[in-house]
């Protein structure tokens, strides 16, 4: 089934086996170990390639919380992904001050609440695929923020609701094709809309950021031996708008220097337990034309028969280009692509799924160039303890 968000986290949780305390620290633990292979080397998707690979969405994580007094708790999340190495870092670190009893403050390090998914991201047993489709997921790098927010839960005319703003800032890297960038983000803020009544939810929200970028324009030499930036400006693009008789000044519009990036998110879903639905919409608009504009969103239904769920889902993102001379530019690395997901979930014992998806991909357009088809193969096991 698709889990019904208002009540993921206790879902979770029962399915979990009886946690470990010391005194009031609470230990929880999640793991997903998945195996993939792509059916060519033409098309690249989530870093699989035609042989097997483990590494990609395996992890495990783990989950600490200690209730300081009546209005105080810290929270810290440790996450180890088969894609880095296993290599372990803090995916949660920050206390809650529980203003009342509808009201909670956090400050640290927190999950960046950009999709539908993000509070569960990591928890596989959460959500029927192996992995959500990264042609809407598409921001791992930015999952994690470092600040402050504050949630509000309300009731109103028969609807639960929930209102959570948030403020902070993140530096790192992010990955985007082949390649990785030193990023920050600074002033980042957003704003996110929980409602749901009965077995209907919707979730609408809003980020947005001063992005800087290390990438530097001037450097065509150190791009031109590199055509796989899908999605970034290929920097020798811009040695055609000179071609093109663009003005000098365009080619500053390929800075980032804390320019404005915003990104917006709708969901709506339907659970009744047997019968699930979920539609999300995701947007991406910079200021900045080093980074294309997109879009992206996924329909996915499924159905439970005792404890197997069938799942079905389509989703697709591309590009929107700027206009003028900039968008001729941005047109060399336009992105445009579509997946179809089959897949079924057993769920073989408590806290335990077994997944397998299939996912037909088109690269309808890779570098403003027609792109290639593949099927990519994925299986995993999903656990909480």
């Amino acid at each position: 089934m698709v889990l019904r968000k208002s009540g993921l986290a206790a879902a979770v949780i029962l399915a979990c086996s009886p946690a470990a305390f010391a005194g009031d620290l609470q230990i929880n633990g999640f793991m997903n170990i998945t195996a993939g292979m792509l059916s060519t080397e033409d098309i690249e998707l989530d870093g699989y390639d035609d042989g097997v690979s483990f590494d990609n969405g395996s992890l495990v994580g783990l989950q600490l919380s200690k209730q300081v007094n009546d209005t105080t708790s810290a929270t810290v999340q440790l996450i180890s992904r088969g894609s880095q190495a296993y290599e372990t870092e803090a995916s949660w670190a920050y206390i809650t001050y529980a203003a009342s009893e509808n009201t909670d403050i956090r400050v640290g390090r927190l999950r960046t609440p950009i999709f539908y998914y993000s509070d569960f991201l990591e928890v596989g047993y959460a959500f029927n695929w192996v992995r959500p489709p990264s042609t809407v997921y598409r921001l791992d790098s930015l999952s994690s923020i470092s600040g402050v927010d504050f949630t509000h839960r309300f009731s109103a005319g028969g609807m639960d609701g929930s209102v959570q703003a948030y403020a902070g800032r993140y530096g790192g890297d992010l990955a985007l094709g082949d390649d990785i960038y030193s990023i920050e983000l600074r002033r980042a803020m957003g704003l996110v809309l929980n409602m749901s009544a009965g077995d209907f939810g919707a979730r609408v929200s809003y980020h947005q950021a001063g992005l800087s970028i290390d990438a530097n324009p001037a450097a065509a030499a150190l791009v031109a031996a590199n055509p796989t930036l899908t999605g970034v400006v290929p920097v020798r693009a811009l040695d055609q708008l000179a071609a093109a008789g663009a003005q000098a000044g365009e080619a500053d519009a390929f800075t980032a220097d804390e320019d404005k990036s915003a990104f917006y998110q709708a969901s709506v879903s339907y659970d009744n337990g047997s019968t699930s639905a979920i539609a999300e919409w995701t947007a991406l608009k910079h200021d900045t034309a080093l980074l294309n504009d997109d879009s992206g969103y996924l329909v996915s239904v499924a159905q439970r028969f005792s404890d197997y769920t069938v799942h079905l889902t389509y989703t697709a993102n591309e590009d929107d280009l700027k206009s003028g001379n900039v968008g001729v530019v941005q047109g060399l690395a336009e992105a445009k692509e579509n997946s179809v997901i089959l897949g079924v979930r057993y769920d073989y014992d408590s806290g335990t799924a077994f997944k397998f998806d299939i996912q037909q991909h088109d690269e309808e357009l890779v570098n403003g160039a027609e792109g290639e088809s593949g099927t990519l193969y994925t299986v995993g096991m999903s656990l909480v303890f």
